[in-house]
């Protein structure tokens, strides 16, 4: 991709980089903690070296890409890739195609690796309080940042929204959250043909089709219809 001649560069910055390490109840202490490694929070790691701040952004995954590895297995953007790149790497390839979920993951990835920011994966936030330096940013692994700002940048995809929904608890079937949807051939059933509910229901509306109220069906090559039945 674009950035590749830069990867030189990005990996001596990541060389020099270090911890400030403090006592009392902090781990460590940051200038600014990121939450979420997707493209929200890797643009807003690319802009803050400029302002003099370093970022740490921590990504609960195993790569700095976002939702996007986990995302169903045939989106692709809406917008050309000429419209979608973050800021200072331009999108690869031809301008004016749609890239793919993979495309927009490995774009994201090498994004990462070109960003002067300590971007840690594999590090999920359990809470954020404020406490007397700023806040307080708890991982699952009980350490603890101190910053005094943060950016939440983790979106929804990782904890969706399950509602309660009547009946639930004695239905047999499956019902599939749409984050956990991959590819059509999941949600498809037998065809079938024969007497039982399904086919009668189908029926059914077949049948009551045809009795609404100005309904008229046409009649099929050589059928002959009743003449009480027949419209003028």
């Amino acid at each position: 991709m674009a950035c590749a001649a830069q990867h030189g560069t990005c990996i001596d910055r990541r060389q020099h980089r270090h911890s400030s390490k403090l006592g009392g109840s902090f781990t460590e202490y940051v200038d600014v903690a990121v939450i979420g490694g997707g493209q929200s929070g890797l643009a807003t790691a690319h802009a803050l070296p400029s302002e003099g701040l370093r970022p740490v952004v921590l990504e609960a995954s195993d790569t700095a890409a976002g939702s996007w590895p986990r995302y169903y297995d045939s989106p692709t953007l809406f917008s050309p890739a000429r419209y979608s790149s973050l800021p200072g790497i331009p999108f690869p390839g031809d301008p004016g195609h749609r890239p793919h979920r993979d495309e927009v993951a490995a774009y994201l990835t090498g994004y990462a690796a070109c960003l002067d920011a300590d971007i840690r994966t594999g590090h999920r936030i359990t809470g954020v309080r404020r406490g007397d330096a700023g806040f307080e940013v708890e991982l699952a692994d009980d350490s603890t940042l101190g910053a005094p700002a943060v950016v939440a940048a983790s979106g929804t995809f990782g904890r969706p929204h399950r509602p309660a929904l009547a009946g639930l608890d004695g239905f047999t079937g499956t019902v599939p959250h749409a984050a956990d949807y991959r590819r059509p051939e999941a949600l498809r059933r037998p065809a079938g043909r024969g007497g039982g509910s399904g086919e009668l229901r189908s029926a059914d509306c077949r049948r009551a089709r045809q009795d609404r109220p100005g309904h008229a069906r046409h009649p099929r090559a050589g059928e002959v219809r009743p003449a009480e039945d027949r419209r003028t």
